[in-house]
C-alpha cells in the first residue's frame, strides 16, 4: 500500500539577511539596521550604513530596531529564532518578542495527517494539513518525535481477527482500534471485563484466504467518503468497487483506488473510484435499467442540467428571472432568482422580493468550460428620478438608473403624500394613481392645462403648483423598476406619481379659412406620445398599462383621455408593451457580484 512518506522535523530556512560575528574594531562603531552590502543588525563603521535605514553609534543589542525575537511564516509553515523584527516583517512573517520556545505557535507536536505523522510546529502543521487537503489534527501532549511516529503506526489500517463463541471474526479497523484488547459485558448484573485474543493483519481484508474468518467477500457495495467500496458479509468495507471483481479484491489485500480503476468523472458506471474534482461521487442508483455490474452504488456526475438544458458544473452559480430583466422591463410581480448547482441538484435561492435584491453574475474561465458566479444584490432605485444629469444618473456605483429620451410635457417630481395632487389616492385601478392626459383644443391660444399625467386625480390647478422639474433633456429611470404592493394603500401611490406630462397643443387657421391646423405640440396627438409616457410610467415601478410575470397584459394602470374622451392603446401598440415575453430565463445581465 502506498504512502506519504514520514515528515523529517528538522527544517533549515535561509534569510536574506545576516548577522556579524564579533570584531575588534579600533573605531567606534555604528549598528546599522541594513548596511550598503545588504546585511542586517551589523556593527559596523558608519558610512556603511545604508541611508535609508536607521543607524546609531552604540551596540547592535542595546537598539530596539535591531532587538531579536522570532519570526514565524504562516504561509510555509516555518519558525526563526534569533530574527530582527524589520526582517521578519520585510519577509512577510510575523514576529513575536519572545524566544522560539516561548512562542506556543513554534512548540512542537505530532501532526497526523491521514494515516501519517509529522513531529513539527504548530505553523507547520497548518500548512502540511492544506497542502495535502485534510483536517488538521494536532496533538501538543505528544512530546518526542518516536512517540509521535508510533501514534502513525496506530493508524495504520486492516484486518482485526479474534475469537468469539467458538467463530473466528474479523474487523477491518485502525491498529490502535484493535489493540483494545477486553471487551466488557454483563455477568449476572455485573460488568465483568473479559480478555480477548486479537491479532492485527497490517494491509489485509476481513475475507482474505489467509486468514480463515468467516467473512465472504464482496457481497454488496455502499458509499464511503464519496466513493463506491466492496463491503463484506460481516459488514466491513474493502477495495473501491470495480465490475472486475479479481483485481478489485487484489488477492485479499488492501489496493489503492487508483490501482483499481481511474479516478472516475462520471462516465464509468462500473467503476467507483469516484473523484469529486473530476465531477463524480458516491450516490445510490435508482435506476431500473444500464445499471452498475453487481452494485447498488456507482459514481454519479456531480454537474447540473438547468431549465435550459445547459450543462452546469459542480458548484456554478448562476441567475433566473421570471422574465425579461433591466432597461425598465420588468414585469409586474416578478422576481429574481440566483440557481446553484450542489452534487448533481439544482438549487434555487430567491433574491428579496419586490425586486429589493437583483441577481448580479460573471464567470471564470476554468479548463472545463466558462465557470458562473452569481449574487443576490440590493437594487439601489430609490434616487433615480432625482438625477438631473445623465453621468449622475450612469453613476454604476452609486446606483442602478438608465437614462431616457424625454417626452413633451413631461415633468419630475410631482407627488403627494396626503392623497391630493399627482399622488392623490383616486384612481382607477390601484396599479396607478391617476392618467396621463393628451388635450387637444381649438384656437391659437391654449392655456397649460394639465395633468393628470402620468398619475394623479387632480384638477389643474393642484398639479401645477406640485409639478417642480422639467426634464427636457431626458430622465433618469430605474434600471430595474422596484416591485410596488399596488394593491393596499401607501407608497405605491407616491412611487408612481412622481411623473407627469401635460402637453399643450395649438391650432391655428386663417381669416378666410375654417380649417383649424395644428402648429405646436402635434406629436402630442399621435399614439406614439401616450407609449412614451407609459413608457416612463412602467419604468417606476409597478404602474402604468404592463404585462405581469405570466403574461398578461392589464390597462388598468393609466387612463388617457383626448379632448375629454378615455382612449385605449391599439393592439399593435399592446404588443410593443407587451414586448410578445413571458417565462423563464437565463440572465443576461453581468458585473460585479
Amino acid at each position: 500500500m502506498n504512502k506519504l512518506s514520514l515528515l523529517m522535523s528538522v527544517f533549515v530556512v535561509c534569510f536574506t539577511f545576516s548577522v556579524a560575528a564579533e570584531t575588534v574594531m579600533s573605531d567606534p562603531s555604528f549598528c546599522c539596521e541594513k548596511t550598503e552590502s545588504g546585511g542586517w543588525c551589523i556593527n559596523a563603521p558608519e558610512e556603511t550604513c545604508d541611508s535609508g535605514f536607521k543607524s546609531s553609534p552604540t551596540s547592535c543589542e542595546t537598539t530596539s530596531y535591531c532587538k531579536l525575537g522570532t519570526c514565524y511564516d504562516s504561509e510555509e509553515g516555518i519558525c526563526m529564532g534569533n530574527t530582527p523584527q524589520r526582517v521578519c516583517s520585510d519577509a512577510g512573517g510575523t514576529w513575536d518578542s519572545r524566544s522560539v520556545e516561548e512562542v506556543p505557535q513554534c512548540q512542537l507536536g505530532c501532526c497526523i495527517i491521514a494515516d501519517q505523522a509529522a513531529f513539527v510546529p504548530l505553523v507547520r502543521c497548518k500548512r502540511l494539513s492544506t497542502l495535502f487537503g485534510v483536517e488538521n489534527d494536532y496533538r501538543s501532549d505528544i512530546t518526542n518525535e518516536v512517540s509521535c511516529i508510533a501514534t502513525a503506526q496506530a493508524q495504520d489500517m486492516g484486518a482485526c481477527v479474534y475469537e468469539k463463541d467458538f467463530d473466528r471474526v474479523c474487523e477491518f479497523t485502525t491498529r490502535a482500534d484493535c489493540g483494545a484488547g477486553e471487551r466488557v459485558e454483563t455477568v449476572n448484573g455485573t460488568e465483568v471485563a473479559l480478555s480477548e485474543q486479537r491479532t492485527f493483519y497490517e494491509d489485509f481484508l476481513c475475507s482474505a484466504e489467509e486468514l480463515s474468518t468467516s467473512c465472504a467477500k464482496q457481497t454488496s457495495t455502499s458509499c464511503y467518503r464519496g466513493q463506491v467500496y466492496w463491503i463484506d458479509s460481516c459488514g466491513n468495507r474493502e477495495n473501491i468497487y470495480s465490475s472486475d471483481k479479481v483485481r478489485s479484491w487484489n488477492n485479499g489485500k488492501v489496493a489503492e483506488a487508483d490501482d483499481i480503476c481511474d479516478p472516475n468523472d462520471g462516465s464509468n458506471k462500473n467503476c467507483g473510484n469516484c473523484d469529486y474534482m473530476l465531477g463524480s461521487r458516491c450516490a445510490e442508483w435508482e435506476g431500473v435499467f444500464g445499471g452498475p455490474a453487481d452494485s447498488d452504488y456507482y459514481c454519479q456526475r456531480t454537474e447540473c442540467v438547468d431549465a435550459d438544458g445547459e450543462k452546469r458544473i459542480n458548484g456554478e452559480a448562476w441567475c433566473v428571472y421570471d422574465d425579461n430583466v433591466g432597461e425598465g422591463n420588468d414585469q409586474v410581480g416578478s422576481r429574481y432568482f440566483r440557481e446553484t448547482c450542489v452534487d448533481g441538484e439544482v438549487r434555487v435561492e430567491p433574491c428579496a422580493d419586490y425586486r429589493n435584491e437583483i441577481c448580479l453574475w460573471s464567470y471564470i474561465e476554468t479548463s472545463a468550460g466558462d465557470f458562473g458566479t452569481s449574487g443576490c444584490r440590493v437594487n439601489r432605485w430609490q434616487d433615480c428620478t432625482a438625477q438631473e444629469d445623465e453621468d449622475d444618473c450612469l453613476n454604476i456605483d452609486r446606483r442602478d438608473c438608465i437614462w431616457e429620451p424625454s417626452i413633451a410635457g413631461l415633468l419630475i417630481g410631482a407627488g403627494s403624500s396626503d392623497g391630493g395632487g399627482v399622488g392623490s389616492s383616486t384612481y382607477s385601478n390601484p396599479t396607478s394613481g391617476g392618467s396621463f392626459t393628451n388635450p387637444t383644443y381649438t384656437g391659437n391660444v391654449v392655456a397649460p392645462i394639465t395633468g393628470n399625467a402620468l398619475f394623479g386625480g387632480d384638477d389643474e390647478e393642484e398639479v401645477v403648483e406640485k409639478t417642480v422639474t422639467n426634464r427636457a433633456g431626458g430622465v433618469c429611470l430605474p434600471n430595474f423598476p422596484p416591485g410596488l404592493a399596488f394593491w393596499e394603500e401607501g407608497s405605491a401611490s407616491q412611487i408612481c406619481g412622481q411623473a407627469s406630462a401635460k402637453c399643450i397643443v395649438t391650432y391655428e387657421k386663417g381669416l378666410l379659412d375654417d380649417n383649424w391646423k395644428c402648429v405646436e405640440g402635434c406629436e402630442c396627438l399621435e399614439e406614439e406620445w401616450a407609449l412614451g409616457a407609459n413608457r416612463i410610467c412602467t419604468a417606476l415601478g409597478d404602474c402604468g398599462g404592463y404585462v405581469n410575470y405570466q403574461g398578461e397584459y392589464t390597462d388598468d394602470g393609466y387612463v388617457w383621455t383626448v379632448d375629454g374622451s378615455e382612449e385605449e392603446f391599439a393592439p399593435n401598440t399592446v404588443n410593443i408593451v407587451s414586448g410578445g415575453f413571458s417565462g423563464r430565463v437565463i440572465a443576461a445581465i453581468s458585473g460585479r457580484v
